[in-house]
């Protein structure tokens, strides 16, 4: 198993931050061996990864939502992925991030040619690809 816990604050208001956190489409961008995250309802999340012993396409459930303070989802089998990510405001254009992210490989998942290993330095940069994607898409004081 797999778990990063990051702490992190990033110049772009609590809201923007929450938007991108919560537009899964967007995820391949900043996520890796993410292809696809689709939204099939308001609460379950249909994911296609390929991700080193981990089933290609899995599904997931949003478990909390406070709309720009705090979302978290889970696998359905309760195993294989966690996300939780709280935020917080510290300026009206800053935000502190905490995230904690839970990768479980499975001996009887597949391990697919070309499927990435998740470590926790490859999952802080997918963090860092976060906050680079939201910093730069917002504008900045002079």
């Amino acid at each position: 198993m797999l778990q990063v816990d990051e702490r992190f604050e990033i110049n772009a208001p609590r809201r923007e931050v929450f938007e991108l956190w919560t537009s899964f489409g967007r995820f391949p961008e900043f996520l890796t061996g993410v292809e696809s995250v689709f939204v099939e309802t308001r609460v379950r999340l249909r994911w296609r990864v390929s991700i080193a012993g981990v089933e290609p396409t899995f599904y997931a459930v949003i478990t909390e939502f406070v709309r720009d303070e705090r979302i978290a989802w889970t696998s359905v089998d309760l195993t294989t992925m966690g996300c939780w990510i709280d935020l917080e405001e510290i300026a009206p254009e800053r935000t502190r991030v905490t995230v904690r992210v839970i990768w479980s490989p499975r001996g009887d998942a597949p391990w697919l040619a070309g499927a990435r290993e998740l470590d926790a330095t490859t999952v802080r940069c997918d963090l860092h690809r976060f906050r680079t994607l939201l910093e730069g898409a917002v504008p900045q004081a002079a």
